[in-house]
């Protein structure tokens, strides 16, 4: 029983169709309706011609008007023709669903549809058939046809209107609305019929065959074809409301036509439909299997097989047309997705187990960024790596819930997903460069489990190439002097005077302009090349205190940086001794920085380095003291000469009574420990004095001034605004 309603279910069309085989159908009775309007356009021009020739002519020449004339014998070719026209552009332009249709293409769509609407009006001058009794034309014979020709002009007008309507929407918003194009199909497919109806019925009636009435039932039963029960209630309704207007002839010259159908042809009449019907069927079902060996067929191409969503290649081609066709192309970001820790999840579960979770984070994908507004993209590109094409909106809440769901995957293994996002610029941009730059964004993100996505934009795109050339020209920026120091003042927190200042390597460049630490020294350090900045520093800043002893102005001790790899990529200790030997600089007017976390993370190598430059006779001095998690034990394994307190210390210190405290707590700790100290970012006069007060020795911050050139620090030295201590040891 269950089979038996399977297969009429199946047989009758009633069985719930794919989206892919709902899209084949509908496309294929878009190009049946091309057929069809080439077919009526041609049907048309040879009726016109015909009627011209026969009946306008002949009544124009017996002095009858041109105009009265061929409305009364040509109007209703006229509207089949504009409609055979206006269906025939429709469906050229818009077979395929996605095309973003140009603007000759819009401008041709809407004179169509403006055609066709227009001339839905010719129905207030149109010719309606009157009783005639001596004709044999009765009055609800004539009802009949005046009904069957109004409907032939008000569903000529919606016709046109829905043309102009899904046209602009089209043309203006990229956007296909659906319903339009099955109302203009299903407007056609009832004009047929109507027609067919109106002429069979007007030469039934003069005892004439009902040839035009099976001509449109053909047309409409073979080429436009839908789901087989709506086929069989149309051509049911029609053959039998067809069957009833032709029985309510009362009239005429003759009764034989009647009794034919009554009788005998009426065997002929249901032989003709019940076949139709069968042919709809086999049709229906033809199409829908090509439907289904089609899609089976583009699966193939165009999916990953793991996991089922677009595999590289289709993603970009669907990308290709997805960013040529959109009309808010800043609204649309490429997303560039990685699992965090896959590789650690395949190791312990295995192969299998890793191939379901590639599978179960495709399925999560499709569900997170599954809209109905837009059309979505989603792709694996290879091994964890998955790409989306989507709307720039709630991104990062998308990203989080996916986060959410990746992670309940497994309780044990740290997993979680990162991505990168980018903006095409314009609607020809590459969609394998916008990929590429989606994943540079994702990598910048890569190792930090607190940021789920960070999108590649304008900045970043400068960034990067600008990190480029900085790998690129650090041997030019230090051959050519691009690379110099700039001093920022120390004074003493008592009298305010200069007793020293640090000097923070700047890179004027001829392309970039300055180029500021935050720029150019992360990336140095990345790719190892950082010792090459700080030797050149240490040489620049020997020979401006070189300048400074030969000309006789006031000089004071510089503390220079030393940054851990400097003792990895070089012999720190041996460069800044040759150097300050080189230029015969006093050791006490040398300090060497180092920094807390340096000195966590290679305890072995800078102990010994330490040891030596204190040997030397260099004065060391601990920066960012605070910033790190060791800082008493850092405190305890070295010596230091001077401690500069973190700034961080100092924000919101006026609200922040801990702060206060903790200040208080470590100038006294190091001045127990024979250790002086020295507070950095100092911004007001209240930090100084409250610093002063508790016993820090030093200060340095934007209030005594910012880093400048040595030329700006000795001006205003002479211009009295700074004043050099007599004592800064």
């Amino acid at each position: 029983m269950v089979k038996a309603l399977r297969f009429l279910s199946h047989l009758f069309g009633f069985e719930k169709l794919t989206p892919n085989e709902k899209d084949y159908l509908h496309e294929s009775n878009k190009r049946a309706s091309i057929y069809m309007g080439f077919i009526v356009m041609g049907l048309e021009v040879w009726m016109l011609i015909r009627q011209i020739k026969k009946r306008v002519i002949v009544k124009v020449k017996e002095g009858q008007p041109l105009f009265d004339m061929m409305v009364k014998y040509t109007s209703k070719y006229w509207l089949f023709l504009l409609i055979g026209l206006g269906l025939m552009i429709f469906c050229i332009f818009f077979t395929k669903k996605r095309k973003k249709i140009s603007k000759p293409a819009f401008i041709t769509l809407m004179v169509s549809g403006a055609l066709c609407f227009l001339y839905s009006f010719v129905i207030f001058i149109e010719n309606f058939t009157k009783v005639n009794a001596a004709a044999g034309i009765l009055e609800q014979q004539a009802f009949i046809m005046n009904f069957l020709m109004v409907m032939l002009y008000v569903l000529t007008g919606v016709i046109g209107v829905s043309i102009i309507i899904y046209s602009i929407f089209k043309y203006y918003k990229n956007k296909s609305i659906n319903l339009l194009e099955h109302v203009i199909i299903a407007s056609f497919t009832i004009i047929c019929l109507d027609f067919g109806f109106y002429v069979s019925y007007s030469d039934f009636m003069q005892d004439k065959e009902i040839i035009c009435y099976l001509t449109m039932i053909l047309y409409v039963g073979c080429l436009l074809i839908y789901r087989p029960y709506i086929s069989m209630l149309i051509l049911l309704s029609s053959f039998y409301g067809f069957y009833l207007i032709l029985t309510t002839f009362e009239g005429g010259k003759s009764f034989a036509p009647v009794d034919g159908v009554i009788s005998g042809d009426s065997v002929n009449y249901v032989t003709f439909l019940v076949s139709l019907i069968t042919i709809c069927f086999a049709i229906y079902h033809g199409r829908l299997n090509e439907a289904k060996k089609t899609h089976a067929l583009e699966i193939s191409l165009m999916n990953d097989s793991l996991t089922g969503l677009l595999n590289y290649n289709y993603f970009t081609e669907r990308a290709k047309e997805v960013i040529e066709t959109s009309n808010d192309i800043s609204n649309d970001v490429f997303l560039f997705l990685d699992i965090y820790n896959f590789k650690s999840f395949n190791d312990q579960r295995g192969f299998e187990a890793g191939n379901k979770f590639l599978v179960s984070v495709g399925k999560f994908l499709t569900e997170v960024f599954d809209t109905k507004d837009r059309e979505v993209l989603i792709s694996r590109q290879a091994d964890d790596h998955y790409l989306v094409l989507t709307s720039k909106e709630n991104i990062e809440e998308k990203l989080n819930v996916l986060k959410e769901k990746v992670k309940s995957l497994d309780e044990e293994i740290l997993l979680s997903i990162h991505g990168g996002g980018y903006s095409p610029q314009s609607n020809t941009e590459d969609p394998r460069k916008c990929i590429d730059r989606a994943r540079y964004a994702a990598e910048r993100i890569k190792k930090n489990l607190e940021k789920i996505y960070l999108e590649y934009d304008k900045k970043m795109h400068e960034e990067y190439h600008k990190r480029l050339y900085i790998l690129n020209n650090i041997d030019n920026a230090v051959a050519n002097g691009w690379i110099t120091p700039y001093y920022q003042v120390v004074v003493w927190s008592k009298d305010k005077e200069i007793c020293g200042c640090e000097a923070l390597a700047r890179w004027i460049d001829p392309t970039y302009g300055q180029l500021y630490p935050n720029e150019f020294i992360p990336v140095l350090e990345e790719y190892s090349l950082i010792h090459k900045l700080d030797r050149c520093i240490i040489e620049r800043v020997c020979q401006d205190l070189r300048a400074g002893l030969d000309s006789n102005k006031p000089v004071f001790p510089v503390s220079i940086n030393f940054s851990r790899l400097d003792f990895e990529l070089m012999d720190a200790v041996n460069e800044l001794e040759t150097i300050v030997q080189k230029y015969n600089i006093p050791k006490e007017l040398i300090h060497v920085e180092v920094t807390e976390s340096a000195l966590i993370d290679s305890f072995d190598l800078l102990s010994v380095a330490i040891s030596q430059l204190k040997d030397l006779g260099y004065s060391i001095w601990l920066d960012d003291f605070g910033s790190g998690y060791s800082s008493l034990n850092v405190l305890k394994d070295y010596s230091f000469d001077v401690i500069k307190i973190d700034m961080k210390f100092l924000s919101n210190l006026d609200k922040s009574e801990k702060s206060k405290i903790l200040i208080d707590c470590i100038i006294q700790m190091a001045t127990r420990i024979d250790m002086l100290t020295l507070t950095e970012g100092v911004e007001t006069m209240e930090e100084a004095d409250f610093l002063n007060k508790v016993g820090c020795g030093r200060l340095q911050g934007y209030l005594f001034g910012k880093p400048v050139p040595k030329e700006v620090l000795y001006k205003r030295i002479e211009d009295k605004e700074l004043t050099v201590s007599k004592n800064c040891l």
